[in-house]
């Protein structure tokens, strides 16, 4: 029979993993183990190897760990330390919280300089890994299998964005992978292409929530995930394939007719200036934007549906670069923060049309929520009609200043 069966017993096995953790917290094998969730036929076999009575024990409460080691001299284990009898019994190695510190230290340090191997030109990739944030969490959480998925995108993204040209998902997973599903979004390579788009972008966004987000940060590295749902409506925009107009849009200058243009499309347009002056409209309420198009259906008018999407954002790069860009939006959080990524984007060129205070104190309408409040902190455009929000906590909607909307359209003002 083997001695240290002696311990291979519930009560034993209880309180050795107590000193583990005390043991793990405190760097030795010393401080006090209470025996509160003991029972009393546990205490009595621990205090058997104490030498005490088990009455005596359990009103104390406690044991030591100095003081069971110190038993563990005088008995037939004196050969072995604390340390060594809990490591032969719960059969593996103690260690203390510094040392697992020291540990996770080696292995970060490790991870971190296979990742300046793997993404040497990528540093501003390299940078938002090693912030260790949020949106990174997950690479960290699986670093000792998620390197190999690194250099994966890395190189896919290498040989992809030499071409500067765009390409669909699958395709684009095919040719990196054999596999055109490889990148899907809930692969670990979907993951980080999404991870790679977030921080190799410039426009300084938040990191995306929904499929929308992913769809439209993919396609600023040129990745096309849906290329015909993904439309923005166009109407006095002249489309050009290089020097050339295009036949659709042609037509539909000559017809005077809106165009549901699908970002498949816009893919072959390599230039859009407006049908007359040096300026667009853009509105992102479909009915705004088509009773606008009723009221002058030559007018350079864009309307991006909501939040501008990947479709929307192709065209408008695609604009001249001394073509105005008039943005009217509806004066609640959500309006305000399409208006200011546009201004981020194009700077100086765009206008904010119809966007002040005087539109909103005449237009409040619906009550805010605390939630759509508390999105204005990240709004840094109009601090007027932002101060006007909070005090009225009240949104204000476009609707109500579309004849404004129509005579600035009419006179083609500002």
């Amino acid at each position: 029979m083997n001695k240290l069966d002696a311990f291979q017993n519930t009560a034993f096995l209880k309180l050795f993993e107590h000193f583990k953790k005390k043991y793990y917290s405190l760097g030795r094998m010393r401080g006090t183990v209470s025996l509160k969730d003991f029972s009393a036929e546990e205490i009595a076999e621990i205090a058997g190897f104490l030498g005490v009575s088990a009455i005596q024990l359990e009103r104390k409460g406690k044991v030591t760990l100095q003081q069971f080691e110190e038993q563990l001299m005088t008995s037939a284990f004196s050969h072995m330390t604390l340390k060594e009898l809990i490591e032969a019994i719960l059969n593996e190695q103690l260690e203390t919280k510094i040392q697992k510190m020291l540990e996770q230290e080696n292995v970060n340090k490790n991870f971190v300089q296979q990742l300046e191997s793997i993404l040497t030109n990528y540093p501003a990739w390299l940078q938002q890994i090693l912030k260790r944030e949020s949106d990174s969490r997950f690479i960290w959480q699986q670093q000792a299998t998620i390197l190999r998925d690194l250099e994966i995108v890395a190189k896919a993204l290498e040989q992809h964005l030499i071409y500067n040209q765009f390409m669909r998902l699958p395709l684009f997973s095919q040719k990196a992978t054999g596999n055109p599903h490889a990148f899907d979004t809930n692969t670990v390579l979907g993951k980080l292409l999404v991870h790679a788009a977030f921080s190799l972008n410039n426009q300084h966004i938040a990191y995306p929530k929904n499929t929308e987000e992913r769809v439209d940060l993919l396609a600023t590295l040129k990745i096309v995930k849906d290329d015909l749902w993904n439309f923005v409506t166009v109407q006095g925009l002249v489309g050009y394939t290089h020097e050339s107009i295009h036949k659709v849009w042609e037509a539909a200058n000559q017809t005077k007719s809106a165009l549901n243009m699908p970002m498949r499309e816009l893919l072959n347009i390599t230039r859009v200036q407006p049908l007359s002056n040096k300026s667009v409209y853009i509105v992102e309420n479909s009915s705004v934007a088509s009773t606008l198009m009723d009221i002058n259906p030559e007018a350079p008018i864009i309307c991006t549906h909501g939040q501008v999407r990947m479709a929307g954002w192709r065209l408008l790069d695609l604009l001249d670069s001394d073509v105005a860009i008039y943005y009217a939006g509806d004066l609640d959080p959500e309006g305000l923060h399409i208006a200011q990524n546009i201004l981020k984007r194009y700077g100086s060129r765009v206008n904010l049309w119809r966007m002040d205070v005087q539109c909103y104190q005449n237009a409040m309408s619906e009550t805010l929520s605390d939630d759509r409040l508390a999105k204005l902190k990240s709004i840094t455009i109009l601090p007027n009609v932002v101060e006007q929000m909070h005090q009225n906590k009240k949104a204000a909607y476009q609707e109500a200043w579309i004849d404004l909307l129509i005579e600035d359209i009419q006179r083609n003002g500002k």
